[in-house]
C-alpha cells in the first residue's frame, strides 16, 4: 500500500504529516499528489470528506518560493466556512516551512486583510467576493499566482459565483497550473474546466471511499427507554464544543429537542418541517458558534459545513454504513481529530457490526474521558526535529525551541513540557506528572526545597507557569490576559509575559502571586476547553 513517505514530498512537508500522524493516503491523495506534483492541471471529483484539501495543499506548499514574497497561489472556496477550514488546513501542513498564508473572507475588516497581503503572502485563500474586491482595491495582484485551486465548484455555480471566478482566472498568468475540485461536475463546471485547464488528469472518488480515519468512534449501548438519560450523560461527560445530534425521523428530532432543552442545554432542531427563514437562522447560528448542540436529520443537514464539530452523536442508528460515513465526515475537519459516538440498542447490534465490516473501522464501547486514559498507551517520547530550523530573530530562538515538538495530534491535550523546558513542581496535584516529566536528566525528579512554596523565581520575583491549552485549542494571548486578571484576579503591573505556541503557552508572573494563580485557575474553562495550569521549576 502506498504511504505518504512514497508520494516524494518534501522532508519539511512528510514532517508535518508525521506529526499528525497521516500515514497512508486517502484514495483522492494517492492519485492527486503525485499529478500535481508532476506539474499536470488536475480535476477531482471527490466528496467532503475524502482528505482532498490534502491532496491540493501539500502540492501547492512544495511548489512555493519562501524568498519570493509574490502571492504565487490561491485557493478559492465558496464560504467563508470553508475557507477558514481550508486555511488551517493548509497551516498546518506548512508547520516547518517559511511561507505566509492569508485568509481573505467577507464578514471581516478588509483593511486589516489588506495590511495581511501588503506585509506579504505566498498563498491566499478567499472566498470569490472578498477576493475580487481585493483585486478591485489593488490589494491584490495575481500576475505570479501559478498556482490556483478552485474547492468546492459546483457550490460556487450554485451560489452564482461562476462569472467572478473566470474573471479571476482570467487576471492569472496563462502557464498557470490549476487544480479543481467538485462533488459533482454539471455542464456549466465542464465548460469552465474545459476553458481554463489545459489537458487536465480527471479523478473520480466514490462516497464509498470516504475516510474515517482520524474520527475516534465509539457506541453506547442503550434501551430506547433510557436513551434521553444516556445521552445527557455522555454529553456531561465528553463536553462537545459543537456537536451535530442525527435523527431518523423529523418527529424524533423535534422530541429530542424539546427533551433537551427541558433539561437546560443549550439545542436547536433542523429538519424539514421547519420552514426555510428558520432553518437558514438555524444553520447561521450553529455556524455562528451562537448554539453548541444541533439536533438533525440526514436530509435537512446537507449542505452543513462546519469546523469545529468536535463531535457527532447517531442518536439513531443510521439506516445504511453509507449514511454512517457522511454523518460522522463532519467531524475531523481540516487536520482536526474528531469523535463519533453511536447509540445502538441492544438488538442492534448485528447492525453495527454490519457497518464496522462495510466501514472497514473499530468502534469500541464507550468509555468516560477518564477511562480512556487510564486505558490509554504510554505517551510517546517526545523528540526534537532535526530538521535545520526556520530563521527567526534573536528572541523569538526560544519560542522555536518550546514549539519544536512532534507526535501529538492538533487537538491533543498536552500534560507536560517539551524536554528542553523546565520541568513541572512534582508538588502538582496532578496524578500523571511524574509520567509526563523526564527523568534521566541529573536531579530532574528531586523534590523542590520547602523555600518560597517551591515556587522558582525568574530574574527578579518572576515565575514561569505553563499552561496546557495554546493556538489550536482557540487561545489568544488576550484570553489569556483576562483569565489572569478576571479569574486570579492579577493586577497588569504582576504580569510579565503572556507568550501563546500551538499546543500549550506560558505566562510569567510575580512569584507570590503564583501559588494563588493555580488554586484559581487549575481546572477551570477557557474558551470551552478545561485548562491545566502548572508551576515550572528549574
Amino acid at each position: 500500500m502506498t504511504s505518504f513517505k512514497d508520494l516524494g514530498l518534501s522532508p519539511d512537508i512528510q514532517l508535518a504529516i508525521d506529526e499528525l500522524g497521516f500515514s497512508d493516503p486517502t484514495p483522492i491523495q494517492e492519485e492527486g499528489i503525485p499529478a500535481l506534483l508532476s506539474g499536470h492541471d488536475v480535476i477531482g471529483q471527490a466528496q467532503t470528506g475524502t482528505g482532498k484539501t490534502a491532496a491540493f495543499g501539500l502540492p501547492l506548499l512544495q511548489y512555493l518560493d519562501p524568498d519570493n514574497d509574490e502571492v504565487q497561489a490561491i485557493v478559492l472556496t465558496p464560504t467563508r466556512e470553508l475557507c477558514i477550514q481550508v486555511t488551517q488546513a493548509i497551516r498546518t501542513y506548512a508547520e516547518h516551512l517559511d511561507i505566509e498564508i492569508v485568509a481573505v473572507f467577507g464578514g471581516a475588516p478588509i483593511k486589516s486583510q489588506q495590511a495581511q497581503l501588503r506585509s506579504g503572502a505566498h498563498v491566499v485563500v478567499a472566498t470569490v467576493g472578498r477576493m475580487k474586491d481585493l483585486i478591485s482595491r489593488r490589494s491584490l495582484v495575481l500576475t505570479a499566482a501559478r498556482f490556483v485551486v478552485l474547492d468546492e465548484a459546483d457550490e460556487m455555480l450554485d451560489l452564482g459565483f461562476l462569472e467572478d471566478v473566470e474573471k479571476i482566472l482570467r487576471m492569472c498568468p496563462s502557464g498557470r497550473q490549476t487544480a479543481l475540485f467538485s462533488a459533482t461536475m454539471p455542464p456549466p463546471i465542464q465548460k469552465l474546466a474545459d476553458a481554463f485547464m489545459y489537458d487536465p488528469i480527471v479523478i473520480s472518488i466514490t462516497p464509498e471511499t470516504l475516510t474515517v480515519d482520524k474520527i475516534s468512534q465509539a457506541y453506547v449501548e442503550v434501551s430506547n427507554r433510557d436513551k434521553t438519560e444516556k445521552l445527557i450523560e455522555v454529553l456531561k461527560q465528553e463536553e462537545p464544543e459543537q456537536a451535530i445530534l442525527f435523527c431518523r425521523t423529523k418527529i424524533g428530532a423535534t422530541r429530542l429537542e424539546r427533551d433537551l432543552k427541558n433539561r437546560g442545554l443549550d439545542v436547536k432542531a433542523l429538519h424539514g418541517d421547519l420552514s426555510q427563514g428558520i432553518r437558514d437562522g438555524v444553520m447561521i447560528a450553529f455556524k455562528g458558534h451562537r448554539v453548541k448542540l444541533l439536533v438533525a436529520t440526514d436530509i435537512a443537514a446537507r449542505g452543513l459545513d462546519v469546523d469545529h464539530v468536535t463531535h457527532i452523536i447517531n442518536y439513531d442508528l443510521p439506516n445504511s454504513s453509507e449514511i454512517y460515513v457522511h454523518r460522522i465526515g463532519r467531524t475531523g475537519r481540516a487536520g482536526r481529530t474528531g469523535r463519533a459516538i453511536t447509540f445502538v440498542t441492544p438488538d442492534q447490534r448485528r447492525d453495527l457490526e454490519q457497518i464496522k465490516k462495510d466501514v472497514k473501522t473499530s468502534i469500541s464501547a464507550w468509555e468516560t474521558p477518564e477511562e480512556r486514559l487510564e486505558h490509554a498507551p504510554e505517551p510517546r517520547r517526545r523528540r526534537r526535529r532535526g530538521e535545520k530550523p526556520r530563521k527567526l530573530d534573536k528572541a523569538d530562538d526560544q519560542v522555536e525551541e518550546e514549539e519544536e515538538i512532534t507526535g501529538l495530534p492538533e487537538e491533543e491535550e498536552i500534560t507536560g513540557l517539551p524536554e528542553d523546558e523546565p520541568e513541572l513542581d512534582s508538588a502538582s496535584d496532578d496524578p500523571e506528572s511524574d509520567d509526563s516529566v523526564d527523568s534521566d536528566d541529573d536531579g530532574s525528579d528531586e523534590d523542590v526545597s520547602d523555600g518560597d512554596n517551591g515556587v522558582p523565581e525568574l530574574g527578579e520575583g518572576q515565575v514561569k507557569l505553563f499552561i496546557n491549552r495554546g493556538k489550536r485549542s482557540g487561545i489568544e494571548e488576550e484570553d489569556l490576559r483576562w483569565a489572569l486578571k478576571e479569574g486570579a484576579v492579577l493586577e497588569d503591573s504582576s504580569i510579565s509575559d503572556v507568550r501563546v505556541l500551538d499546543r500549550f503557552s506560558f505566562v510569567e508572573i510575580d512569584a507570590d502571586r503564583a501559588e494563588k494563580t493555580v488554586e484559581f485557575l487549575d481546572g477551570t474553562k477557557l474558551k470551552g476547553s478545561e485548562i491545566r495550569v502548572e508551576v515550572a521549576r528549574k
